[in-house]
């Protein structure tokens, strides 16, 4: 049986790794300030430096309560878990289809998906937020922001 404790370092060490590798990337396109603003890498940048302190919180936690996590015992195969497990899958394929369908058609599949799989079952209701979300999304980074989303490799 796998602790909480060896749990929260397997997931402190893959959000360390994940961070420092956006951190790294993000560094190559440029972080530093001009007259236009910040560089191309800066907010990206920021996002994998906040992981990293993230993943040494985490760590620092974990330490801090060793005696209690490691009392906690984790059993991954329970029923309990598997529809945490159906979410990750879930999540998987959506950055797998993302080039392929495009984002507001991903996105869509995505979110309705979800949400039933969250219990929810009236489809008008999973069908009409999912497609205010996206417009939401739509008006903000497409109209107001001037950034293209991801189209479907039919659509270019």
């Amino acid at each position: 049986m796998i602790t909480m404790k060896s749990c929260n370092l397997i997931v402190a060490a893959v959000t360390l790794v994940i961070g420092v590798m956006i951190a790294y990337t993000s560094y190559g396109y440029g972080i530093s300030m001009t007259m236009f603003g910040p560089g191309a890498g800066f907010w990206s940048f920021i996002l994998g430096v906040g992981l990293v302190v993230v993943a040494v919180l985490i760590v620092a936690d974990t330490l801090y309560h060793s005696h209690e996590f490691t009392a906690i015992q984790v059993r991954l195969g329970e029923k309990a878990n598997l529809q945490a497990y159906k979410l990750m899958v879930l999540f998987g394929a959506f950055v797998l289809l993302l080039q392929i369908l495009g984002f507001y058609l991903d996105a869509f599949l995505f979110m309705c998906a979800c949400m039933y799989l969250l219990g929810m079952r009236r489809s008008s209701t999973i069908i009409s937020v999912a497609l205010a979300f996206l417009a939401f999304i739509y008006v903000i980074f497409s109209l107001s922001l001037h950034i293209n989303l991801p189209l479907p490799i039919f659509w270019s």
